[in-house]
This record gives C-alpha cells, sequence and structure tokens, in this order.
C-alpha cells in the first residue's frame, strides 16, 4: 500500500472510533507511519484527507452509475443500478457507515446527495421544469441516504431486497407527482 493510501485507510480507522477534532497528523504519520513531511506532500491536514476519502467514495458511486447506465440514465435499469449500488456499499461499508452512520458527516451527505440529485434530473430532464422540482430532488436524495442509513444502522434486521422495491415505488409515486 502506498502511503496516501495507508494515511487514508488509518484516518478511517481512527474516524471509527473518536471524534474527528481528535485526529491529529501527528497520530495518523506514527501510526502509518509516515513522515509528517510525506503526509504534507499529499494533504494540507486531516480535513484534507477526509475530503479526499469523500470524493474517492462520490466518484466511485458516480462510476457505478456510468457503468450501469451505460451513458443513458434514462434507460437505466432500475433495479440493477440498485443492486450494484448496494454491492459499492458493501466494499466501502465501514467508510461509508463511519460518514453516514458513526459520525454522520454534512460534507460528504451533501456531496452525496447533490450526485443523486444529478442523476436524477439526467434520468428524468423533462420533470425539470416543473415549479417544485428541487424540492423533489431533494426528498429523493435525502430518502435514498435515510434507507442507506437505516439499513447500515440495522444491517442484521433490514432486508435489502425487500427496501429496494420500495424505494423504486417511492421513486415512481414521486416521479409521478411530477
Amino acid at each position: 500500500m502506498d502511503a496516501k493510501k495507508a494515511i487514508k485507510a488509518q484516518f478511517m480507522k481512527e474516524y471509527v472510533k473518536k471524534d474527528f477534532t481528535s485526529i491529529h497528523v501527528k497520530s495518523l504519520c506514527a501510526a502509518t507511519p509516515v513522515a509528517r513531511t510525506t503526509f504534507y506532500s499529499y494533504f494540507d491536514n486531516t480535513d484534507d484527507v477526509r475530503c479526499d476519502i469523500e470524493d474517492d467514495i462520490i466518484r466511485d458511486l458516480e462510476a457505478v452509475t456510468i457503468s450501469i447506465s451505460e451513458g443513458s440514465l434514462p434507460d437505466m435499469d432500475f433495479a440493477l443500478f440498485m443492486d450494484a449500488v448496494e454491492a459499492y456499499i458493501r466494499k466501502r461499508w465501514s467508510d461509508i457507515r463511519a460518514f453516514l452512520v458513526i459520525q454522520p458527516n454534512p460534507r460528504f451527505i451533501r456531496k452525496w446527495k447533490d450526485s443523486i440529485k444529478l442523476h436524477f434530473s439526467e434520468r428524468y430532464p423533462e420533470k425539470q421544469r416543473i415549479g417544485n422540482y428541487d424540492a423533489v430532488a431533494e426528498i429523493v436524495a435525502s430518502a435514498m441516504l435515510a434507507a442507506y442509513a437505516y439499513w447500515m444502522e440495522h444491517p442484521d434486521t433490514v432486508s435489502t431486497e425487500e427496501i429496494k422495491p420500495l424505494i423504486h415505488q417511492m421513486l415512481d409515486a414521486l416521479v409521478t407527482f411530477l
């Protein structure tokens, strides 16, 4: 593992255990171990590390969308998309759960909502002309993240196979409302 990845991995180990404000460059460098000069060649501070991890996750989620949609969100198979997102979340479970549930990260949540809203607008471009479109898009994004957060809080009792059709029905109802 290269130094940058090691720093980010150590950051997440600490993020799930202690408050973000208690994570310091010195402890990251000591645990990784990398020199502080190496740390500063990649990041300005611990928030910069967190931001880089957020961006990695959002970029990967967007890649999932592009892969499943094959460049055409209106024609995308929503069930395949939900399966692919679930698989990605399972792959990055610890990091996403940390940002969404353990120590909710408002900036990460906003980035993910913005990504969902962008894809929503690309999937339903004709709906953007409706007066309440922005509110509906925010509701869709919030509901999606709330469903993921609930699942991550209750992984032993939530069946994703039962929740995915509910999400699809909710989306269909909102789109019909528009």
